[in-house]
């Protein structure tokens, strides 16, 4: 019963540490977006990618963690789209540098 409770415990802090993670990759992209720091977060952008995408994904193995990992996994798949997006607009304005 107990380890029930304990194995119940983590899946959830998983999940939110999925959750916690993406959004402050987001927060720290939108700052170095608008006030033009240049802070090495694409660089560490793999990185950060399957974090996130491992998290969700095991967190949506439990039931009371489910939505906490989908909220991980749409996060990832987010940003992930977000950097397509943001590649192919930036090769199309200066594909020759």
């Amino acid at each position: 019963m107990e380890f029930v409770k304990v194995k119940q415990k983590i899946f959830q802090f998983i999940g939110w540490l999925s959750v916690i993670i993406a959004l402050t990759y987001f927060a720290l992209l939108n700052i170095s977006l608008l006030w033009g720091y240049n802070a090495p977060l694409g660089s560490n952008f793999s990185l950060w990618f399957l974090v996130i995408l491992s998290l969700g994904l095991v967190a949506i193995l439990h039931n009371k963690s489910r939505s906490l990992g989908l909220w991980g996994l749409g996060l990832a798949l987010y940003l992930g789209l977000f950097a397509a997006v943001m590649f192919f607009l930036g090769w199309f304005i200066n594909p020759f540098p």
